[in-house]
């Protein structure tokens, strides 16, 4: 049996009996469709679902679908460019959109799921300003603007509120529904300088999560068909 990742193969695609294909910037999903659809290889996680990936809004919507809990949040849709928008209100030290409340810190968006560039704005009491998380690159992954206090408004975005970590980042990995395995990591919100370790590989720990997270990780697997 081989096993076929579709990242960077180009043109030639193996005939394969079991198909692992993980959403990223650039990963030909169609192509992979097609390729499933006339080689019928066992799939790990099923393409179609991920579609929604691309699209910050439907993710939300299917979490919610499956009573995933998520935060409280706002969808602002422009159709151009700083389209002024008669239900979406910015003041000082909130947004409010279609009536809901946003006071900073607050989360910024894109609805597109492949871009990275995440907003949280301070409120005038801790000095403003606007803290830029992003992609790592080299070895920052945040950047933060004190003199920038209002929000974007090129495009469409997903506003919510702000929840505190203590600092610390975690991502749990599921094979299958009934396997989740988690790491965490220092935060992009911290300081923005990413930790790594003496082979200049990110420094990240094992977490045991509670019975409450692996049941979340069930569902999130569950919900999207990703193993």
């Amino acid at each position: 049996m081989c096993i076929a990742w579709f990242i960077n193969l180009g043109t030639r695609w193996p005939i394969c009996d079991c198909l692992i294909a993980f959403y990223s910037s650039g990963y030909p999903l169609e192509k992979a469709e097609s390729y499933a659809t006339l080689r019928k290889p066992f799939l790990v996680n099923e393409l179609e679902p991920q579609h929604l990936l691309h699209d910050r809004r439907k993710v939300y919507e299917q979490l919610e679908k499956y009573g995933i809990p998520v935060p409280r949040y706002a969808l602002v849709n422009r159709e151009v460019p700083y389209q002024e928008l008669d239900y979406f209100i910015e003041e000082e030290d909130f947004v409010e959109v279609h009536g809901n409340r946003f006071w900073k810190p607050f989360v910024e968006k894109p609805v597109h799921g492949d871009d990275h560039s995440i907003m949280i704005y301070y409120p005038s009491s801790a000095g403003g300003g606007m803290k830029e998380l992003f992609r790592k690159v080299g070895n920052r992954s945040s950047e933060f603007h004190p003199d920038v206090r209002r929000v974007r408004r090129e495009g469409s975005y997903i506003y919510e509120e702000f929840m505190p970590t203590g600092g610390t980042d975690v991502k749990v990995y599921t094979v299958g529904p009934e396997y989740a395995h988690a790491e965490a990591r220092k935060s992009p919100v911290v300081d923005g300088v990413v930790m790594r370790n003496p082979d200049g590989k990110e420094v990240r720990y094992p977490v045991l999560l509670t019975p409450n997270e692996k049941q979340m990780a069930r569902e999130v697997c569950i919900a999207f068909r990703q193993a």
